[in-house]
This record gives structure tokens, sequence and C-alpha cells, in this order.
């Protein structure tokens, strides 16, 4: 045993020692619950060459912070349970490592040792690359682990990978290897594949589609996966709902109720977070940590750095505000106390311009704008903390501002229940968008009539017909498969014998 495994050694005994000595019991820390939907990018699978890692975390916590954690060689900034910050659940170092994880019970587990959330904040203080955590679990493979978990990791040398790990084993997938990862990606929910489980199996197959239809589309980034991927909701065939859902899934609940928790965005899903990580060339710190604190269709991501403390607004003396304010809106999302599952869509978006995903979305999107701006210039020039720090805090205020405002129009919207008594004619907006290949076109006529539901092309030519003829009062669907067709942008109109209406839709291949 060499002089650094040794001394390596000596220090996960010294870690593990004092995690023992504050706390009665392991579980109090390790959350039993974790679920999660996780992935890997390498830079040959993301339009700009830099590495992303990605994990939509279902736990049973659901206050949530961002915190900078200082107690060890290398700071980090994670996510955390509100006062527990003996683990990470999400993190990037200074130095450019990240990493993230999901439970995979079907792996073998250990019974003493570091569990999934304390072996995640001994990494982060302690590996710069994916080689050192490779070290890592390589030493404690010996000493044994209390983990059971899928470890996506990336760092600043461009290592991007996957470890599925037990007790006194792993097993590693590299995506920058073309034989295990031939799209440059890796996905992982709460199987293994050398456990044998098939646990969260619908997110994977949903994950699996949605990732595809990015790389498709050349557009694998933070902003696909955040706006796309941790907002998804799909059924037990891993096929996308319809936001809104202007059908009765269930005979108990009213039209546009949905059932959540084989989607990627669950009921029990407490935050996000996408790491956009850096080129070889570049400092290490400006390694980004999207995080999304909250129920992520009821919240807004915000940007972080491993460079100084965390904004009031993300970390607060006992909870953050933003997720405190997050929180607030889950509520009012999965109001039926008897079906805690099911959310409503009408409030996320009524096809008419109304419920709160356009005021998140507009928001996020001016952060999105913003901080790709500013990352530019800190690439090209020297950096100033002091001024990264402060643009953190301002994006974590005007979220917080902005979630404010939406949680009061949240409680005026659903006072009036209008998605519940619209029987208007009405074109809502398909689903996918953007789609590859296909996507479904909904629309609700308050009487019988003569339809006509058209495709066009930019230059406003017929395309196809999707339906001519005469029906019925109700809510009625046709499907495009647009295979065969180039990408582009297409409209769709829907035509009756009093009223005519007009939607923009995106094929992308």
């Amino acid at each position: 045993m060499n002089r650094q495994t040794v001394t390596l050694f000596i220090t996960i005994i010294q870690f593990t020692l004092l995690c023992e000595a504050g706390m009665s019991t392991v579980n109090e820390y390790e959350d039993p619950s974790e679920g999660c939907t996780v992935g890997v990018a390498s830079g040959r699978a993301t339009p700009d060459g830099r590495p992303l890692l990605w994990k939509t975390r279902d736990a049973e916590a659901i206050n949530n912070e961002v915190y900078y954690q200082t107690a060890y060689p290398i700071r980090y900034v994670c996510v955390i349970s509100a006062g527990i910050t003996v683990n990470s659940w999400m993190g990037v170092n200074e130095k450019g490592f990240a990493i993230i994880n999901s439970a995979s019970s079907d792996l073998p587990g250990g019974t003493s040792g570091l569990g999934n959330g304390t072996i995640m904040a001994y990494a982060l203080g302690h590996c710069l690359t994916v080689a050192e955590f490779q070290h890592l679990l390589d030493s404690t493979n010996v000493t044994g682990r209390q983990t059971q978990a899928n470890f996506g990791v990336i760092d600043s040398t461009g290592a991007a990978a996957i470890f599925e790990t037990g007790g006194n084993e792993y097993w590693k997938f590299d995506a920058n290897d073309s034989t295990q990862a031939p799209a440059g990606y890796i996905l992982r929910t709460n199987f293994a594949v050398n456990g044998g489980g098939s646990t969260g199996i619908q997110r994977y197959q949903r994950t699996c589609a949605l990732m595809a239809n990015f790389n498709a589309g050349d557009s694998l980034n933070y902003r696909s996966i955040l706006r796309h991927q941790m907002r998804d909701f799909s059924d037990y065939y891993s096929n996308p709902f319809q936001i809104p859902y202007p059908f009765q899934l269930i005979s108990v609940l009213p039209a546009g109720y949905i059932y959540t928790e084989v989607s990627i965005c669950r009921n029990s899903t407490v935050s996000t977070a996408v790491i956009h990580g850096v080129l070889p060339q570049e400092s290490a710190k400006l390694s980004t940590m999207w995080v999304i604190l909250g129920q992520p269709a009821g919240s807004i991501a915000v940007p972080y750095w491993p460079v100084g403390t965390t904004p009031a607004a993300a970390n607060g003396p006992a909870t953050a505000p933003l997720c405190n304010c997050a929180n607030l809106i889950r509520t009012e999302l999965f109001d039926q106390s008897s079906y805690p599952s099911y959310i409503n869509t009408y409030a996320l978006r009524d096809g008419q311009g109304k419920g709160i995903w356009p005021g998140i979305f507009s928001s996020e999107d001016s952060i999105f704008l913003a901080t790709d701006s500013i990352l530019q210039s800190w690439r090209s020039d020297t950096l100033n903390v002091s001024g990264m720090l402060t643009y953190e805090s301002a994006c974590a205020d005007y979220a917080l501002a902005k979630l404010q405002q939406i949680h009061d129009t949240l409680t005026t919207i659903l006072s009036q229940n209008e998605y519940q008594i619209n029987s208007n004619f009405q074109l809502y907006s398909n689903y996918p968008n953007p789609f590859n290949p296909s996507t479904t076109i909904t629309f609700r006529l308050p009487k019988s009539s003569q339809v006509t539901l058209k495709i066009l092309n930019i230059l406003g030519e017929e395309v196809t017909i999707l339906i001519s003829g005469q029906l019925h009062s109700g809510i009625h669907s046709a499907t495009w498969d647009a295979t065969g067709f180039a990408s582009g942008v297409y409209f769709y109109e829907l035509r009756t014998d009093h009223d005519v209406e007009m939607r923009k839709m995106i094929l992308m291949k």
C-alpha cells in the first residue's frame, strides 16, 4: 500500500468516526427515500464541448438549501437537506470536480463506512478529478461503504462517468468511451446495469427519449435539461402528458389532474441541479451549478459557483426562502390531499397564456440570457470573485421576488376556477414542442362542427391535413408523424364553422 493510499485510508477512517460521533444512526442523515433521475454527458455530446452533470432529487426532505462548504481541504458548493451539512446531494468544488447520485438498492450494500451522501461530501472536499474519485472507491472497496448508488461525476479535464457503486465493489461507465456511451452520455434512475433491478424504469425510458431528442437536435445543454427534462410529466408507458392535460384522468378529480409518481418531475421531487462544466483551459471556478430549489414545476433555476458563501435567499438561517416560497406553490399545485401524487396542470399552463409557467419561464429566460453573457466575459477576463458573488445574489433575489409574485398570481387563478368551467372553442399547444418525429395536437369544440386541422410550412403552404370532417362537441386530438419532413418551423391551423386559430411548432431532428 503506497503512501497516498495510506493517507487516504486514514483520512476516510477519521471522517467516518467524525460522522458517527455527530449522529445517533446513519439513517438520521442518509435519506432512505432518495430516488432521483440522473445523467452525465461528455463534451463530445454537448454543443459547446463542456461536460454536463444533472440530477432530479426525489426525497422526503422537502427543505433544501444551496450551501458553501469550507470544512475540507477543497471548498465546494452543494445542495443539502436544510441544516444537515455532513451530506452533499449534488455539488461542484473549486477544482471543477462535480458529483451527483441516484439510489440503486439493487446493488449489494455494505454495513459500515460512508453512505451515499457522506461519500459525496468527502469526495467534493478531497477529489480534484474523476480519477481521484475512482481511487477513493478503490480504497473504500477494502474498508467498506454503506453505498448503493449510481454516482455521476465530471471534472475540469473533461472526464465524465457514472460509477455503479455497492458496499465493496463498483463498475465504471465512461461517457468518453464510444463503446460504452455511443452518443457521449449515460443515464440512470434507481437501478443499476450490474444490479438487475428495474426501479424507476418508466423514468429511465422517458429520459432516454428526451436525451435522444436533445442530442439529435444539437440541444443537449443545461437549458434544455432544466426546462424540459426537469419539468417533464409522463405516464406508466413513458409517454408524455400534454400540459395542460384537458382530459379527466380519474373520475374523482376534475379534468387537468395527472398522476406524477412515474414522471421525472414527481410529487417527491424536492430540488434539481444541472452542473455545467468547463473546458480544460478555463478556470475550474467557472463550473456553474444551476439549482432549482423546491418542486421544479413551481420554481426557478438560479446559477451558483464554488467561490464563496451562497446567497441568503438560497441558504437561510434555518431554511432557504427560495425553497420556502416554492413549497407554498407546491401545495397549490398538488392540492388534492387524498391524491397527493396528482398535479393540477391547468395551474401550470391553461392554453390561454395563464398559469404559472409563462411567468416562471420568462423569469428563467432572463437569468439564462444574462448568465450566458456574463460567463462569456468571465471566461475572457481575470476572475472577479466579488463580482461573481454579487451577481449570484442578484439572481437569487430576482428569482425569489418573481416566485412571490407567481404565488400570488396562482392563488388568483385557482380562485377563479376558470380551468374547470371553460367550454369555449380552444386550440391547445402541441406536445411535445419542439418534437421529433411526432407531436400531438389537442382542441376543444363547444358544439358539433365541420372541422379542418392542417399543417402548414413556414411559407404558409399546406403540408398535410390531419382532420377533415364533422366532429361532435368535446375534446379531440390528432398526432402528426413528421418522419420524412425537414427540421424547421411549422404551423397548425384549426378551422371550424365559426372559428379559426393557428399555432407554431418546431420540428427538431
